[in-house]
């Protein structure tokens, strides 16, 4: 199952929200654990998911999503398969630096 997103409504997100809308476009029947320093994130129809069934609450912001550390991974991907869902991982290989590096090159005057 895919979704169409509005390069409109992408410009106005974050590049970490760009790459999760891009992931989740295409998997929308997937629940994506998406990695951001230590922890997991799920964000928007995941994090409701995430709320029901694993009993995550809600982190505060204006977009819905909840998170773990990322120890727990295990724990929770297997009581969603279990319960019959699919789940993916994207995992987070920029290190800071590369991150500071990647900005300073990208950002306009």
């Amino acid at each position: 199952r895919t979704l169409h997103v509005p390069q409109w409504f992408l410009s106005k997100e974050t590049p970490a929200m760009q790459q999760w809308w891009e992931i989740k476009s295409q998997n929308m029947d997937v629940v994506l654990f998406f990695k951001v320093g230590k922890f997991y994130e799920l964000f928007h129809m995941d994090a409701d998911i995430g709320m029901k069934e694993l009993e995550l609450i809600y982190m505060k912001g204006e977009k819905a999503h909840s998170g773990f550390p990322e120890i727990s991974y295990g724990k929770f991907a297997d009581q969603l398969v279990e319960k019959g869902y699919k789940v993916a991982r994207v995992e987070q290989t920029e290190t800071p630096d590369m991150m500071k590096r990647r900005n300073s090159t990208t950002r306009g005057p």
